[in-house]
């Protein structure tokens, strides 16, 4: 299979709102149950994402937030699909209260084929 691959270019300053609405999107997804809670292990949560961004300094409150993305399905197993989208309200807010804090309040990214 040969599947076309697009690159999102994202300039540093940009990077955390790109990346806070990007995940405010998929977790808003996962709540309302548009996406099963195992969007995370496979968006947000993949080491392949998660780790280059870790390495970019994305502040540390986004990280925590990408880490625990992977983890909600399990905690649906566990204690409850009510469990699992009352963690998802409180990573909803971390997001949100991050991106409520950029000051530009939008993001610049350059798509490649």
């Amino acid at each position: 299979m040969n599947e076309k691959v697009y690159c999102f270019e994202v300039v540093k300053a940009d990077l955390d709102a790109f990346l806070g609405s990007l995940m405010l999107g998929t977790l808003q997804a996962m709540r309302s149950g548009l996406w099963s809670l195992d969007a995370g292990i496979w968006t947000l949560g993949r080491p392949c994402f998660r780790d280059p961004l870790e390495r970019a300094s994305v502040p540390e409150e986004l990280v925590a937030v990408l880490q625990e993305a992977d983890e909600l399905s399990a905690l649906a197993e566990l204690a409850g699909r009510a469990a699992a989208d009352a963690r998802l309200d409180e990573l909803i807010a971390i997001v949100q209260l991050h991106l409520a804090k950029d000051e530009s309040h939008h993001w610049r990214a350059v798509v490649r084929e």
